[in-house]
């Protein structure tokens, strides 16, 4: 559907993409590449390999939850898709694709949606329920915990800006900061969307590119929802928090330098209250750069250049998710 809906998308205020036009010029590169990927071939490959690491994701934190305190920082209520039935043709083959690769589904109709949550508006059609998701109520905390564990562990932080890495020998790169050098046998690059500046660097240009998403928080309103629920249609989904209920979203491409967009803002909170228009005012704005590859596939492994050096980066929306699968294929 991208290839028909992104002119429409574009050219409204108040759809679920947008660009900064002054990026452009340097996205136009990635824009081809994203295009090209924009086929059934190259979308049941990206699934296909997608799925194969996400169903191990929920395995790979319950090894780390083991080890630290999780109460009141993380749930296990599932999450719910709604859609109406404008791209019904497109959820009809999500559905079918997932079913084919062995994905636990329940579709629901309106009323089991509104079961599950009564303060819903029902603008929606139909939707979709993974019962055995779990959603993070305060990133933060879980951060933090894990954290102080690999402190005990023995591990250590050092906080400093990374200016360049360089391969010296075979087994050893110089990374130089800018308080000092350091010299290691392995590396490993895992620094979101601000990775291509490193691996430009090393002599692989990555189309490493970053999408803009958007958040607010709604304090005091998170009871109005039990779990994660997600509006398909509009590109922006609803996650009850420890700091509020909090409304993301949206696609900006635009880069790492530009201001951030009141429009953007303003779109999630009307998504957010056209589901639940109970909803007061809203508080945090904020925006976060998720780091972005044409093929929506990760880049996780060696570099093909420098094989000590190792690449963890480019999860598009899914970093949180596939955190801790990622770090346990890395190491």
């Amino acid at each position: 559907d991208i290839l028909y809906d992104v002119p429409k998308m574009l050219l409204s205020s108040s759809g679920p993409l947008a660009l900064k036009w002054n990026y452009i010029p340097k996205m136009l590169p990635w824009i081809v590449r994203y295009l090209k990927n924009c086929n059934k071939k190259s979308m049941l490959h990206t699934a296909k390999y997608m799925n194969q690491i996400l169903s191990l994701s929920i395995d790979a934190y319950e090894e780390i939850f083991q080890e630290i305190d999780t109460t009141n920082l993380v749930e296990q209520k599932g999450i719910i898709y709604v859609w109406t039935n404008k791209n019904i043709k497109s959820r009809e083959m999500e559905i079918k694709i997932r079913n084919d690769l062995g994905v636990e589904q329940k579709i629901l109709s309106v009323k089991e949606i509104l079961d599950l949550e009564p303060n819903l508006k029902p603008v929606f059609s139909g939707g979709c329920f993974y019962d055995y998701a779990y959603h993070a109520k305060d990133p933060l905390g879980i951060l933090k915990k894990i954290f102080e564990l690999f402190l005990q562990k023995g591990g250590k932080f050092i906080k400093q800006n990374v200016n360049s890495v360089k391969q010296t020998q075979a087994n050893q790169t110089l990374i130089i900061t800018n308080e000092g050098e350091y010299k290691f046998e392995k590396s490993v690059i895992a620094c979101g969307a601000y990775s291509k500046k490193l691996t430009d660097q090393l002599g692989e240009k990555i189309p490493l590119d970053t999408e803009r998403g958007y958040h607010v928080h709604f304090k005091g309103q998170e009871n109005l929802l039990s779990r994660p629920v997600i509006f398909l249609d509009r590109g922006f989904g609803m996650t009850p928090m420890n700091q509020g209920l909090r409304a993301v979203g949206t696609v900006e491409l635009g880069g790492l330098k530009n201001p951030i967009s009141k429009k953007r803002i303003q779109y999630i909170v009307n998504c957010a209250k056209e589901l639940l228009p109970q909803l007061g005012d809203h508080q945090d704005e904020w925006l976060g750069f998720r780091p972005t590859l044409p093929d929506f596939l990760p880049v996780i492994g060696p570099s093909k250049n420098n094989k000590n050096i190792i690449y963890a980066f480019g999860h598009q929306h899914l970093g949180w998710t596939l955190g801790a699968i990622t770090g346990k294929i890395v190491s």
